[in-house]
């Protein structure tokens, strides 16, 4: 009887582990928004997923906690929705590592736009000298 309790405590240890581990599988993906003078005055809406996540000022970053696997970023210039012309950017998150993401803003002679590009984290690292991180995105 003894070890029938004891066999069953150590496989609930074993599984409430497991299970914690789980729910740990965790990347960052940091949203940096430098654009210099153009289009500085207007808040970027940034999405993961299709879900509004932060309004991104000139010279701020974000940094947001999701779950490991592929992922779809966006950026627009108005609206809580996600848009179905914004350019959509896929990025795979690993396991407690960190995703850089720029948002770059090309103006031309009739349109402007906005998108996504993956930075690695030597260049994440060293335009983030010169910004502040958003704590209050929404």
């Amino acid at each position: 009887m003894r070890k029938t309790v004891f066999a069953l405590l150590v496989l609930l240890i074993m599984t409430s582990f497991v299970n914690a581990q789980e729910k740990t599988e965790t990347g960052k993906i940091y949203f940096l928004r430098s654009t210099g003078f153009q289009g500085s005055a207007v808040a970027f809406k940034t999405f993961i997923d299709g879900v509004f996540v932060c309004n991104l000022n000139n010279k701020k970053y974000s940094i947001h906690e999701v779950p490991v696997g592929k992922h779809e970023c966006s950026v627009q210039f108005g609206g809580k929705t996600s848009k179905e012309k914004a350019e959509k950017f896929e990025i795979q998150v690993e396991p407690g590592k960190t995703t850089y993401v720029q948002l770059v803003f090309e103006t031309g002679l009739f349109i402007n736009n906005i998108y996504c590009e993956e930075i690695t984290e030597n260049t994440a690292k060293k335009k983030m000298e010169i910004m502040e991180e958003d704590t209050k995105c929404l």
